[in-house]
């Protein structure tokens, strides 16, 4: 599939921040609007963004508004998720409906955003695996990088990401589609529509999971043929897992190779996007390259 582009971000465009997922305070937006005011884009918030419901930031009524309200306004150039945790799905059947081409803009997230972003690429729109605005309220020694990428993400410069000292698998130059996000909605989206990822590169990362669901739902994948023809398998950072009293007996690492480790493809370890501390952006739906050890996008 041919992905439709947004145009790329300049000085005075007007960028929206939504929260199509957990609620989010007025004060956990200053940051990031003090650095997107820095780049000379002007900010503006959804009508629903500081609501409560729950754990989320408005009832489902609510949040696909706020996502139908930033698709539909012409002077909204890029919309940035406020945060993630859960939420998401429970607006995919309505938002399914919604033509985001016929209004091409970026959308910017990762983590719970990527049904989001399974829903753009499904559609044929290219979207960004990013830092979202409550991270920039995190003090850390990857913040610059983190910003200068998600920068370049959004203004069109070359990505070049050094992965010299990554362990990789059936290490060899390749270049496709970049597609993914986050393993646990990937997953889940697998069940709505059966994943034809040939010629593609997928990206896979995660937070707070079992191992043994780990397995499951590589396992789950293979079956569905989710790694058939795939071009290069690119492993994030995977935190925080959780065992039970019985250890599984694999890492992440360990159950990735024993399931995936013969299929022939390249595959990265520890690149630097998801929820530990680094999170370089990614252009989703973009051609990709990784020569030599850098991997790039245009």
């Amino acid at each position: 599939m041919n992905m439709v582009v947004p145009s790329y971000l300049k000085k005075g465009d007007t960028i929206a921040i939504i929260a199509p997922a957990r609620f989010i305070e007025v004060s956990e937006i200053k940051a990031f609007e003090l650095w997107a005011n820095t780049n000379g884009w002007n900010v503006v918030t959804a009508p629903n963004l500081f609501g409560k419901y729950n754990q989320f930031s408005g009832s489902i009524d609510e949040r696909v508004s706020d996502i139908e309200w930033a698709l539909k306004n012409e002077d909204v150039k890029a919309v940035f998720c406020a945060r993630g945790g859960y939420g998401c799905t429970q607006l995919l059947e309505r938002i399914n409906d919604f033509n985001f081409v016929q209004n091409p803009k970026w959308w910017i997230g990762f983590s719970d955003i990527t049904t989001i972003h399974l829903t753009l690429q499904s559609q044929g729109l290219a979207s960004i695996h990013a830092p979202m605005v409550m991270q920039f309220n995190l003090q850390n020694e990857f913040n610059e990088t983190n910003q200068r990428y998600l920068f370049n993400a959004l203004t069109g410069n070359t990505i070049n990401i050094g992965l010299r000292d990554n362990e990789i698998l059936n290490k060899s130059n390749f270049e496709g589609q970049l597609i993914g996000g986050n393993l646990s909605l990937i997953f889940a989206h697998a069940g709505i529509s059966k994943m034809n990822n040939l010629g593609k590169v997928l990206f896979i990362e995660d937070l707070d999971e079992y191992l043994y669901h780990m397995d499951r739902m590589i396992c789950s994948l293979k079956l569905g043929g989710a790694f058939e023809g795939l071009k290069a398998l690119v492993v994030g950072s995977m935190m925080e897992m959780n065992d039970n009293v019985i250890p599984f007996g694999k890492n992440v690492k360990e159950i990735i190779l024993e399931h995936l480790g013969n299929e022939g493809f390249p595959i990265i370890f520890d690149f630097p996007s998801g929820h530990d501390k680094e999170n370089i952006a990614m252009k989703l739906g973009m051609y990709c390259t990784f020569e030599g050890n850098t991997f790039s996008q245009i």
